[in-house]
């Protein structure tokens, strides 16, 4: 039973290893709810010990989704909606936190509830997150639930917008491309994810040739089990690669801006790039390590070569959170201490079962 320090221990555990690989801003998204907010105020302050930017997606999930899921996940649409509004309101003005409604999925929430999550990211002036054709089991319950394919479905309820953030988007067709990019709905390609998941390999290419907007995501430690998104800028490019057999299919410059200023204009937050009117997060890279060299190829090593070794500083809002791939806020050894009383530690034989 994952209760309030548990909670508040993976969050911790997943916020400082993003940190210490140069992730500034993560989103959660989050629906482990018992029937109330709690359990988000723990990750919330898992966020701000670590000291992360946070966006958490408080998820929508439908009581009688045909999916099994833990019934704490599980809420009627108007509590969720309410609780989602609690949240938002409560956190409106910290610079560090953003509540964003996230319906889960076509296969855990009906059409229904997103619409009403749509109206409250329309409500708070956010986006709205859904998990979207991750995997083809998830195209054959929707297509056998209403007839029809995920995005297909969104089209005909009119619940493709411009505050849709659409995760993963791997099992879609060039019809469905172009009604996601007709109603220019976000994705996020998290290809680490869903390769690990064998899911699949979306299709990065096809959706920038449209003129989509896109950002890289890790997705979360029991998906990928590496939180560095510039491991996700080198494995887009592979993949997008590998898969249409072409070596200029994802170039280095492109997949850095997928991993950087790219996630703050589909969050809506003032990150991603250094400029005046951005907030003060930044990743400063040693120039002298080696997975950076040879210098007159820098912008591509960054992207196919580099090592997490060269990973120097990493600041948020002007303060320092990482050194050297150490938090500059949390105590490693408290941390992995709580990590293995949670979780157990490997260097003990197992208690007889007899």
């Amino acid at each position: 039973m994952l209760d309030d320090d548990a909670i508040y221990t993976g969050a911790l555990f997943a916020f400082t290893e993003a940190l210490a690989a140069g992730i500034t801003t993560t989103v959660d998204f989050f629906y482990l709810h018992d029937r109330g907010n709690s359990n988000a105020h723990a990750v919330v302050r898992a966020a701000r010990d670590a000291g992360i930017r946070l966006v958490l997606g408080r998820a929508f999930y439908d009581p009688d989704a045909p999916t099994k899921a833990p019934a704490r996940y599980r809420e009627p649409v108007g509590d969720a909606r309410r609780r989602f509004a609690d949240l938002a309101t409560e956190y409106a003005d910290d610079p560090a936190v953003s509540i964003q409604p996230a319906p889960h999925s076509l296969h855990a929430a009906s059409p229904a509830t997103i619409a009403v999550a749509l109206e409250a990211g329309e409500s708070f002036e956010v986006p709205c997150h859904l998990h979207l054709a991750e995997a083809a089991y998830e195209v054959d319950q929707v297509t056998e639930r209403y007839g029809t394919t995920p995005a297909r479905l969104l089209a005909r309820e009119s619940l493709l917008t411009d505050r849709l953030v659409a995760v993963h988007a791997v099992w879609i067709d060039d019809e469905e491309l172009d009604l996601l990019a007709a109603a220019n709905v976000a994705v996020v390609h998290c290809p680490g994810a869903n390769a690990f998941l064998g899911d699949g390999i979306g299709r990065l290419p096809e959706m920038l040739s449209r003129g989509m907007r896109v950002a890289l995501g890790p997705d979360g430690g029991c998906a990928n089990n590496r939180q560095s998104i510039f491991d996700e800028m080198r494995l887009a490019s592979l993949l997008a690669k590998a898969r249409l057999t072409d070596g200029g299919a994802l170039d280095a410059a492109t997949a850095f801006a997928l991993g950087t200023r790219a996630g703050g204009d589909v969050l809506g937050l003032a990150v991603g790039s250094i400029e005046a009117g951005r907030f003060a997060d930044l990743v400063a890279l040693d120039l002298g390590d080696l997975s950076l060299q040879p210098r007159a190829t820098f912008d591509s090593q960054i992207v196919n070569s580099m090592q997490a070794t060269a990973i120097s500083r990493v600041m948020v809002g002007g303060r320092l959170v990482a050194v050297d791939g150490k938090p500059t806020r949390i105590d490693l050894d408290e941390l992995t201490g709580r990590i293995t009383a949670l979780t157990g530690d490997w260097s003990r034989p197992p208690r007889s079962q007899a």
